[in-house]
């Protein structure tokens, strides 16, 4: 294997690299140790599949923004052109839960709504987010966004009536409106006024089609419902029929999160005529209550709503839910089932032990002999599988394929085993033997260090971390590889497979950037070894 010399800019010094077909070529490496602790994970994405905007602003707000940086410890914020963004308290800052560390992240950006999403972190253990970003002039057909401004005093009092009807630009669309009448205090989470100029923003979702689940909290699966006035908890909750939904948010200039709403606030939408009504067995009419549910993406807490009322519409001739919001939310429309939280469960009896790739596995109903499901889990010896929202008194069983989330299907390829029958919502684990399952074969990964003659490695001042990706050629599907540390800089993976095409990448700022690129590269032997000959890197 022959040995080549490659050029690695490292700032202001030149350093000499070696390996044997080295996959990373021509990079720059920061000095800088990343940031791991009390680290905020933002993945954005548009909901209609829009390319995400390149040109945003991004600023903090709140009580600690000051101190809120970027994983370099610098405060030049930047989205990265697939859309994620990684944020961290200072070194610094002091966190506990007597002592709450709290900021709002602000994105803007021409014809997309602002986002403010607020954090509060009371230990330094990463939080991950996944934050949409929707295009007012291009959502998805069934969503309709709009926003507007208004005002209001020191105290937090609304002074004029104003508010936001969607989808205003089409007549013929279906419409949703939010209104904040004159009075109405606004004030957050802790009861602070929250007053100035207000902008209101009003995200409607139709039931139109069969993709509305797609755009509403959950995916139409509610989470550990809380009862109405303090009634005990609802548990879990599947929509089966869904009438529509609203998002309403409220900030002020300084980007203040207003939450509750005094007296509580009016909302209509437009509904669907066809929509049907589970309860009575038939269309909607005027007159139903339709159950209403809301949905706090800060706390993650759904909620059990006095329903609203189904009207007709003298003016557009529509039918119209109409309802009143006591605090800012997801307000979710329609009619549920109950269903588990957990159960059933099964444990793995394997060959496999560490094995980094999940096997593809099908829950079938053993009644009808129906497929419920189809998921990717790990299959090491001793893995327990959990299944999660079904509904209630079925009979399932799990079948499990040679056919992994990272190379596809495996020597043999085909259904390896089927577990016994389990019920729903129970918990007591039943066994799934797959001893027949081949162990993949395994590739060793290394990052490798050397000094010249006369010196030794000073591991204080490799980089801190080094986090690896790969994707399928031109694909730019990118999956985490392995991550090393300045004393961990060797493992094994499962991932790779010996006579494949890949493109890697690496990141020494914990994943904010991959300035570390080679494409189209061959792994042709069970090993992957960068080698880097680097006298800074040596006393």
């Amino acid at each position: 294997m022959g040995i080549r010399y490659l050029i690695y800019t490292l700032l202001a010094f030149t350093v000499a690299l070696n390996a044997c077909h080295n996959p990373l070529d021509g990079v720059t490496i920061g000095l800088k140790d990343p940031i791991q602790d009390g680290v905020v994970d933002c993945q954005f994405y548009d909901p209609a599949g829009n390319p995400l905007p390149q040109i945003n602003q991004v600023k903090m707000a709140g009580p600690d923004a000051a101190q809120v940086v970027t994983t370099v410890n610098t405060t030049h914020f930047k989205i990265n052109s697939e859309g994620k963004l990684l944020v961290a308290a200072s070194p610094l800052a002091t966190i506990s839960t007597q002592k709450p560390f709290r900021f709002n992240l602000v994105v803007e950006s021409d014809n997309y709504l602002t986002v403010v999403q607020p954090f509060v972190l009371t230990n330094f253990n990463r939080q991950s987010r996944s934050i949409r970003r929707i295009n007012i002039l291009k959502s998805p057909r069934t969503l309709n966004a709009a926003r507007t401004t208004g005002n209001a005093g020191s105290d937090g009092v609304v002074g004029a009536t104003f508010g936001v009807t969607t989808a205003s630009q089409n007549s013929d669309a279906d419409h949703a409106t939010v209104t904040l009448q004159t009075g109405t205090k606004l004030t957050d989470r802790d009861g602070t006024a929250v007053g100035g100029g207000l902008t209101l923003a009003a995200i409607h979702t139709n039931a139109r089609s069969d993709e509305a689940t797609s755009y509403i909290p959950g995916v139409g699966v509610l989470s550990s419902v809380a009862g109405r006035d303090g009634g005990p908890s609802l548990g879990n909750l599947r929509l089966l029929s869904v009438a529509g939904s609203v998002t309403m948010q409220i900030y002020n200039e300084s980007y203040a999160l207003a939450t509750k709403l005094s007296p509580a606030s009016h909302w209509t939408m437009d509904l669907n005529p066809l929509t049907y009504n589970l309860s009575a067995g038939r269309v909607i009419q005027e007159g139903d209550s339709i159950p209403l549910f809301s949905y706090d993406d800060f706390t993650y807490r759904w909620q059990e709503e006095k329903p609203g009322v189904v009207k007709h519409n003298q003016q557009t001739g529509r039918l119209e839910y109409q309802a009143t919001a006591t605090y800012t939310a997801a307000y979710v429309v329609g009619w549920t089932e109950s269903i588990c939280a957990v159960g059933p469960v099964f444990t793995v009896n394997s060959k496999l032990a560490n094995v980094d790739v999940n096997y593809r596995c099908q829950l079938i109903d053993v009644t009808t002999g129906k497929q419920v499901s189809t998921f990717y889990a790990n299959v090491n010896n001793g893995s327990v599988i959990r299944v999660y929202n079904q509904s209630k008194n079925r009979k399932l069983k799990l079948q499990v394929y040679d056919d992994t989330d990272a190379w596809g299907k495996g020597a043999k390829g085909g259904l390896m085993a089927e577990s016994g029958p389990a019920v729903t919502c129970d918990q007591t684990p039943v066994a799934i033997n797959l001893v027949a399952l081949p162990v993949p074969p395994v590739m060793t990964l290394e990052f490798y260090f050397s000094c010249p003659d006369g010196k030794i490695l000073d591991e204080s001042v490799l980089p801190a971390l080094i986090k690896t990706q790969y994707s399928e050629v031109d694909q730019n599907d990118w999956h985490d590889l392995i991550t090393t540390t300045r004393t961990q800089r060797k493992t094994v993976s499962y991932k790779l497979k010996v006579g494949h095409r890949y493109d890697f990448r690496a990141s020494t700022d914990g994943g904010a950037t991959w300035p570390l690129q080679q494409d189209n590269y061959l792994v042709d032997k069970p090993e992957w070894t960068l080698k880097i000959r680097a006298e800074m890197y040596c006393k």
